[in-house]
């Protein structure tokens, strides 16, 4: 029955006439239209009827001062996006799931020290106590959720809800760290605290925001979405732009709540904001917390308080949060001190909100910020030119990043190509011979100039104002006696999944029920890969066959799969 009391609620709420989603009209008469103007020109290019599309609101002192529409929230449909159009916000979500967690602390009926498994005992016995404030800044050690499902064999356009969630975490027998004494961005954690407000309230999470949060403060039109299936009247669709041009649509099918699935509007965001000001909903105290950096086991803080990053933008303190999935892509940034809110929820992945964010700060705040150390490009601003596909085979190959990493470029359907290990596979579109920008976020690629012998020997790789130099790999083919030792098959228990591994022209292949990945040789029995599978790291004996290998990333560190007998050989066992 479930289900249908949370349509009850949803449906009145979602299916009402257009004229009642209409926000009160905001009169502009002190805006200064100079800088609506260069906030208009941040986003012209989606300002298009083929275009995804975003909506942008800025904040002062609790009244809109900036509102701006661009492109479509449905391209088949025709249906410009608006400030009041529901959009999936994605990890802005986490910020909701906090706010209820410290509502029940403030109560009484929980304490953030509480050992996580106190709430939800089927979390595997660690060694060492997860607490609940753990999970609230990302310092649990506990493995991402989605990267386990990746490498489970999860498709993320997959349907997933909380117990495929749990079945994973449930098999898991190691941390990436001791809790409280590093930082991982984890999804997993807020999956939990979902439950722990489902375990403690009584109520599915859903409910208890409903209740608590998003009515109090008048946020008529924001939910966690539950099931991807509910409709949803005039919400944006997700779109990703295709390899020849244009955009595709990107499938979102999550059915899991705490950190993401909140579907809101920008109106309706306005009113999150203003209770950081005004505290209307769970008093000064509790915001005052939420707006609190955590600490670490030594004391030192982690730049995340409660379902927020809490730090410094340009000498200014800031209150903010990303949120991106699939082509969803959001940003909440708040200026505390000088009571001035960015908001940008956009449905294109292509739309990089939390730069563009920035930039409408750099605006809005101008003459109060400190200089930028050095400037930060925008990258995507270049200017894509004709290129002939054959141009690209002589940048193709793996670079050692001088950070430890490596990025990998590959050419797929005259189209260039690449991933830094660990990281999901981008294309790379020419502004020149040699320089290359992504548009899904701010990066580009500079390869050096040819040697004498025409030979591209390294380049660099800008992200926001780093730039990290890169040194070309040789070209790796391993031999077959190389490649003999690595192939066959391995299972991971805490998976529940079985990867065999085989040699295709000199290279090492993963593979798995979602297909085959190529990986890239990195060092002595190490190989790199696409999101999710990071560095991979063969145990092998002198002449003897590889008896296992982890899989490492930033999120999910070493997890390990042992070498197995195949079936049908003499000896042979079904894995478990």
């Amino acid at each position: 029955m479930k289900p249908f009391r949370y349509l009850a609620f949803v449906f009145p709420l979602l299916a009402l006439p257009p004229s009642a989603w209409a926000s009160p009209a905001v009169p502009f008469a002190g805006q200064d239209a100079a800088r609506g103007q260069q906030v208009d020109a941040l986003f012209a290019r989606w300002d298009r009827p083929d275009s995804p599309g975003a909506a942008v609101l800025v904040v002062q002192d609790g009244r809109v001062v900036y509102r701006g529409n661009v492109g479509m929230a449905d391209i088949e449909q025709g249906r410009a996006m608006t400030s009041s159009t529901p959009i999936h916000v994605a990890s802005l979500s986490k910020q909701f799931t906090a706010f209820a967690i410290l509502l029940l602390a403030q109560e009484g009926k929980l304490s953030l020290d509480d050992d996580v498994r106190k709430y939800v005992p089927e979390l595997p016995d660690f060694g060492q106590t997860i607490r609940i404030r753990h999970l609230l800044s990302h310092t649990s050690g506990l493995r991402d959720q989605w990267n386990l499902l990746v490498m489970a064999g999860w498709r993320m356009d997959d349907v997933i809800t909380d117990d495929d969630v749990m079945r994973l975490v449930r098999r898991q027998r190691a941390l990436n760290f001791a809790p409280g004494s590093d930082f991982a961005y984890n999804n997993t954690g807020y999956t939990l605290l979902a439950a722990i407000v489902r375990k403690v309230s009584g109520k599915p999470l859903a409910v208890f925001a409903r209740e608590r949060i998003f009515e109090p403060l008048g946020m008529r039109h924001t939910v966690f979405h539950e099931q991807y299936a509910t409709l949803v009247a005039r919400r944006a669709q997700s779109y990703q732009p295709a390899p020849a041009g244009g955009y595709g649509g990107v499938a979102l099918s999550y059915s899991t709540v705490g950190p993401t699935s909140v579907l809101t509007t920008a109106d309706d965001l306005v009113l999150w904001a203003n209770n950081f000001d005004d505290a209307r909903v769970g008093g000064p105290a509790l915001l005052a917390q939420m707006q609190t950096s955590a600490v670490f086991n030594d004391g030192k803080p982690t730049g995340y308080g409660g379902g927020v990053e809490v730090g410094t933008y340009r000498g200014l303190t800031s209150i903010d949060h990303s949120g991106a999935d699939a082509g969803f892509r959001s940003y909440l940034a708040h200026f505390p001190r000088q009571r001035l809110t960015v908001i940008v929820a956009a449905n294109g992945a292509d739309v990089q909100a939390s730069r563009l964010g920035q930039r409408i700060a750099d605006i809005y705040l101008d003459g109060q910020l400190e200089p930028l150390p050095k400037p930060v490009p925008t990258y995507s601003d270049g200017v894509q030119v004709p290129l002939a596909p054959a141009r690209l085979d002589a940048l193709l190959g793996t670079y050692a990043l001088e950070n430890g990493s490596a990025i990998t470029f590959v050419r797929e359907e005259d189209h260039l190509f690449g991933w830094t290990a660990g990281d999901d596979k981008m294309q790379f579109y020419p502004a020149g011979e040699r320089e290359f920008f992504v548009k899904l976020s701010n990066a580009s690629f500079r390869f050096d100039a040819p040697d004498a012998d025409g030979v591209i020997g390294g380049g660099t790789w800008l992200r926001n104002a780093r730039a990290v130099r890169a040194k070309r790999l040789a070209p790796a083919r391993l031999s077959a006696q190389e490649l003999q030792p690595l192939q066959g098959e391995y299972y991971s228990d805490e998976l529940h999944a079985l990867y065999t591994v085989t040699a295709r022209d000199g290279s090492v292949v993963l593979g798995y029920s979602r297909g085959d990945i190529v990986l890239a040789p990195f060092g002595k029995q190490s190989f790199v890969g696409p999101w999710p599978f990071g560095l991979v790291t063969f145990q092998c004996l002198a002449a003897k066959d590889c008896t296992g290998f982890t899989v490492t990333e930033s999120r999910a560190s070493e997890v390990a799969f042992a070498r197995v007998a195949p079936m049908g050989v003499a000896g042979g066992k079904a894995v478990p």
